[in-house]
C-alpha cells in the first residue's frame, strides 16, 4: 500500500462527499445525487478502514477502534517519516 496515494484517495472521496452534501442541501429529492453520495461515502469508509488496519488511526475517534491507544504512535504530518 502506498500510504500517500491512499491518503490522497481518501481526501478525494471525502471532498466529493462534502460537495455532494452541499448539493443535496438544496436538492434533497435528487435520487441520483444521493446514490452518488452514498457510493463515495462507502468508498471513503472502505479506504479508511484499509488504511487504519495497516497504518494506524486517521483520527482520534478512530483510535477507539484499536485494542491499544495508538494515536500518538504514528509519525505526525510534519515529521519526515509521515511524508
Amino acid at each position: 500500500m502506498d500510504k500517500s496515494a491512499t491518503l490522497n484517495k481518501i481526501r478525494s472521496y471525502c471532498f466529493a462527499a462534502q460537495d455532494l452534501l452541499l448539493y443535496l442541501d438544496t436538492h434533497p429529492n435528487d435520487k441520483k445525487a444521493f446514490a452518488m453520495f452514498k457510493d463515495v461515502v462507502a468508498k471513503a469508509k472502505e479506504l479508511k478502514k484499509e488504511y487504519e488496519a495497516k497504518c494506524g488511526p486517521l483520527s482520534v475517534f478512530a483510535a477507539a477502534n484499536f485494542d491499544e491507544f495508538m494515536w500518538s504512535d504514528s509519525p505526525w504530518p510534519w515529521e519526515k517519516e509521515a511524508n
